[in-house]
């Protein structure tokens, strides 16, 4: 083989090592962001349910269900599927029902009915007929025995059955979660410097000058959820640091109840202190979308945005007293 030989030889493979390149996926650890911020963590965007559905039965659901304004038992589970809000889960049970003769919307239209004689609210007890562990696991349900359920904050679910750590589904959602707790709080040791530049802006921005009070917190929200388009589960975390400048003032009482059976000189009123001045501090955060068998396949970030809230003074803090008691009832 002539040298012009080899060097044309040797031309041809860059070339197809180039294209090779050009066309080969992009990395697991690349980062984009997020487009839609508002959408981040969902606000009471509730989608119709099929007859059977595979979705994360989730824990510890109530920091997501109060940032919504919604409240229930500290060990009730919600189902998380398609990226929208937590739905509460009601399931037949034989013994101490929180709900009799419960008539619901059923199909994913709401153009039926069904009435179930006896529910209660999933939570670890109540999943055991099913032989289901706990919370934070991917599960198939059936729904209002198989007619599905309209967009709306819960539904029945008349059967359920574990699929993660199958064939068809092999990760676990609770291993996937603190992989992705370790991987998000690796990322926020790695950008500390300039999460902390961040929020030093934001205070000047906000208070210029002055010297914060306190306190500092630190509030994370984790939101995971199944996206069965893609059969990938994703979690979201959400972290709000806060501070503020602040005075406290005697801005109020409550009224105290009468002593047991109502009879007797009802106790004077409590006051209590009132917060008012300014709230500053800034939201980030990082999304994974995991694939069925446990990789990564996207990340996104939520870049750091600051934000200010200013408390105002009850209007005894502005006369220099507190605030007087409502006219008590006869």
């Amino acid at each position: 083989m002539t040298a012009r030989t080899l060097a044309g030889a040797a031309l041809l493979a860059g070339v197809a090592l180039a294209a090779l390149a050009a066309a080969a996926p992009a990395p697991t650890d690349a980062v984009e962001n997020v487009k839609e911020r508002a959408g981040f963590i969902p606000q009471r965007k509730y989608q119709p349910v099929p007859g059977k559905a595979v979705g994360v039965l989730v824990a510890d659901v109530v920091p997501m269900m109060g940032q919504e304004g919604r409240s229930g038992p500290p060990d009730a589970f919600g189902f998380s599927r398609g990226g929208g809000s937590y739905n509460w889960v009601y399931v037949p049970v034989k013994d101490k029902p929180l709900i009799t003769n419960f008539r619901v919307k059923a199909g994913e239209k709401g153009d039926q009915e069904k009435v179930y004689p006896s529910l209660s609210l999933a939570n670890a007890q109540t999943v055991k007929q099913w032989n289901v562990p706990g919370g934070n696991v991917l599960v198939e349900v059936e729904v209002c025995d198989g007619l599905g359920a309209p967009a709306g904050e819960g539904f029945v679910a008349t059967k359920m059955k574990v699929v993660e750590g199958t064939k068809d589904y092999p990760l676990k959602v609770a291993d996937v979660l603190q992989q992705m707790r370790k991987r998000y709080q690796t990322w926020r040791t790695e950008h500390q410097r300039d999460l902390d530049a961040a929020f030093a802006e934001a205070k000047t921005n906000a208070i210029k000058d002055e010297k914060p009070t306190g306190p500092r917190e630190t509030n994370d929200l984790v939101y995971v959820s199944w996206l069965p388009d893609k059969e990938r589960l994703v979690v979201r975390f959400r972290t709000k640091v806060t501070d503020g400048a602040y005075k406290y003032t005697d801005g109020g009482a409550f009224d105290r109840p009468l002593p047991p059976g109502g009879f007797g000189r009802r106790p004077p009123p409590r006051p209590f202190k009132v917060r008012y001045g300014t709230t500053f501090g800034i939201e980030y955060g990082m999304a994974y979308e995991v694939s069925k068998t446990g990789t990564v396949e996207k990340t996104l970030a939520l870049p750091a945005k600051a934000f200010k809230e200013v408390l105002p003074p009850p209007p005894g803090a502005v006369r220099g007293g507190p605030v007087p008691l409502p006219p008590r009832k006869p």
